[in-house]
């Protein structure tokens, strides 16, 4: 269980070495190089939260996913004859290094306490809602409150991240059942040097901490400037690669921008390849590595930026000893035109630096039932994990973030990290629907606004300072899939880390998946030509025609209609007009819908014959994108035809119904 990982002891030789303070960890706080090096004094990241006490054994299914992850606790005490709820503890030298919570204005009056080195006073006593809002003993921007707008401090989520030392324990309470709560800490080795927080010690700080405060809500915060800038040209199925200044050096700014109109596909088929010493450590496309996802939105958080004019930038610290190279690929049907600049500078390589790793998986369609652990990354060595990005493309309205966090280190059976939900994972709460920006969280604007639809994409990032997690030899990262819908799913992780030469992952570059058709709700679809405004060239007898818009489970119809094909029998068909600007060879993607009483369709495009889709589904749901291939189109119109050539054995009541939502010419 997790409540025995909160008593852990590392156990180290008498140290005689460096002392932690709030300004050692507010200086590390600063320093972008420190994550590219095995920590100076070693440390266990752990964590505390409210997740759910059901939550015992992985192999056991009835309580692995388990959801009540609030209230929760690990016991309560008596103090000067009040009772209060103990939420964290830890027995050693250690240091928390960030709390979340969501702000629930019922809970304004609940007062947090911290008690250090086994002391029955607490050093620090403040109401919850504010300490967590920067009303309190801590500032913005190291009290972030996870929403775009000015004024808004309940409801949403709060995240804090200044450093709170202890040289022999560290207690936290609250003066009333927890609400939702995620506090991360550091647990040092025995005999570490440790200088306890004291209120006196954060007013002996203050300037550090502005100047550290001033750093972390900047969004151009990047401390290297790009020397190299190149403007390319790669061609479709194509790469072009560069060699770095020979080591030891340090790639520190990586920028490109593209000199054309992005589709929707050219974030995820254009990837970033680095090869530092020989390993190839970095393979991920742009989308996520820059934090942006499939769509170019501004964003910003403590090592990257997409501007609004399309100024990709990040600033990773990539060193490596002795040579390095940069490819970027396009793996796309088109040539990409772009930008490219960078920055190096001399790096002192020793058995402490690591060399920077950028790990991508993809998976559509993902099932949310049942409920499962997704992996984003298992590696082996010994490294720090540093972040990670998230892209999720959800064909229902419903929410999908209640699934949690899950991190082994070191060959854990269970998690030392183990949360409350996947956005408060993001620390942001409640599917709070704007986009925000911030310097360890940040969320481009998605597609939908508003909390009662996340249809469409969302990418959420997550990056890590003072809570990045070391690991000796192995980390292992999952998360739960939780929908409230019953669905098919996209999930894109990347994933940031650093490790020591020889490290592995199970994530290879994965090519395919990279330009695989990116799912689209057809309420969103660029250039849609609609079935139901097709003209009917001709049809078979029998075969009843009309429009729908309702009746669909999971997705939508573009434009929230469908033209319906009430069909009898195999070899009825219908066969359509639709216009075309000019002549030419073009791509021909289909969105249509599945049910349970829909049959097997074969469609040509000007005579030419792709293989039949099965339209089969225990429940009404739109397809998603069908790609029927490449065809010669004339102008000004062309044809397509759909005709029924069977049915699914599933297939319930009249079997060989049909429809057709829209069309997509590229």
């Amino acid at each position: 269980m997790l409540q025995v990982l909160l008593g852990l002891v590392l156990v180290a030789p008498h140290s005689t070495g460096p002392v932690v303070t709030i300004s050692s960890l507010l200086r590390e706080m600063s320093d972008r190089a420190s994550l590219a090096r095995t920590p100076a004094i070693p440390f266990k990241q752990l964590q505390a939260s409210s997740y759910d006490r059901a939550q015992k054994d992985p192999k056991d299914a009835k309580t692995w996913f388990a959801n009540v992850d609030y209230g929760q606790f690990i016991r309560t005490e008596q103090h000067d004859g009040r009772t209060e709820w103990v939420a964290m503890e830890h027995m050693g030298a250690g240091a928390i290094t960030h709390i979340w919570t969501p702000l629930l204005g019922e809970k304004d009056k609940m007062l947090v306490r911290f008690y250090f080195d086994g002391s029955d006073k607490p050093a620090i006593e403040e109401p919850f809602n504010d300490l967590m809002r920067g009303k309190g003993l801590f500032k913005p921007p190291f009290a972030y409150i996870s929403w775009a707008e000015p004024g808004v401090n309940s409801g949403v989520g709060s995240d804090l991240y200044f450093p709170i030392p202890s040289a022999k324990g560290c207690k936290v309470t609250f003066s009333e059942v927890p609400f939702y709560y995620s506090i991360g800490y550091r647990a040092y080795p025995k005999n570490t040097s440790v200088e306890t927080f004291t209120k006196q010690s954060v007013t002996e700080t203050t300037g550090l901490a502005q100047k550290v405060g001033q750093d972390l809500g900047h969004t151009e915060n990047f401390a290297s400037r790009p020397v190299h800038d190149k403007a390319l040209k790669i061609p479709a199925k194509a790469d072009i690669s560069m060699k770095l200044p020979k080591g030891p050096n340090a790639l520190t700014r990586l920028s490109l921008r593209f000199d054309h109109t992005l589709d929707l596909q050219e974030l995820r088929t254009t990837v970033v390849e680095m090869t530092f010493d020989g390993e190839k450590t970095v393979w991920c496309p742009i989308g996520e590595f820059f934090g942006c996802g499939v769509h170019s939105r501004p964003v910003w958080d403590r090592y990257r930026s997409v501007t609004k004019s399309g100024e990709m930038s990040c600033d990773w610290r990539m060193p490596y000893q002795r040579n390095a190279q940069l490819r970027i690929l396009n793996l796309g049907r088109k040539p990409v035109f772009l930008r490219l600049a960078l920055a190096t500078e001399a790096w002192h390589w020793d058995d402490r630096s690591m060399h920077f790793h950028a790990s991508w998986r993809y998976q559509h369609p993902l099932a949310t039932r049942p409920m499962s652990d997704w992996n984003y990354l298992s590696a082996t060595g010994s490294g720090v994990y540093v972040g990670d990005t998230l892209t999720v493309f959800s064909p229902a309205a419903g929410w999908y973030g209640e699934g949690d966090e899950r991190i082994y280190v070191d060959g854990e059976k269970f998690p030392s990290h183990l949360g409350t939900g996947t956005e408060d994972y993001y620390g942001y709460a409640w599917g709070m629907a704007e986009g925000f920006s911030s310097a360890y969280i940040a969320m481009p604007n998605r597609d939908l606004k508003g909390r009662e639809n996340w249809m469409g994409y969302t990418t959420t990032s997550r990056v890590r300072g003072l809570d990045a997690i070391p690991f000796d030899k192995s980390i292992k990262f999952d998360m739960e899939i939780w929908d409230w819908a019953d669905c098919k799913v996209g999930y894109s992780a990347a994933t940031f880390w650093y490790a020591r030469p020889g490290a592995t992952s199970n994530r290879v570059p994965s090519p395919q998946d990279a330009i695989a058709p990116l799912p689209e709700t057809t309420g969103s679809i660029n250039g849609a030509i609609e079935c139901e405004d097709m003209k009917v060239l001709t049809k078979s007898d029998g075969l009843q025609v009309s429009t729908q818009s309702a009746g669909l489970t999971e997705g939508s119809w573009s434009n929230n209609t469908q033209l319906f094909l009430q069909a009898n029998k195999p070899g009825d068909f219908v066969q359509l007009e639709f216009p075309v600007q000019k002549a030419g060879r073009y791509h021909v993607y289909l969105y249509a819908t599945k049910s349970y009483d829909y049959g097997i369709v074969r469609f040509s495009v000007n005579g030419s014959f792709p293989k039949p889709v099965d339209f089969f589904s225990e429940k009404p749901v739109a397809s998603g994108v069908i790609d029927l291939g490449v065809f010669d189109l004339k102008r000004p119109v062309s044809s397509l035809r759909a005709e029924v050539v069977g049915t699914n054995p599933k297939s319930r009541g009249s079997q060989f119904y049909f429809g057709l939502d829209c069309i997509v010419v590229r």
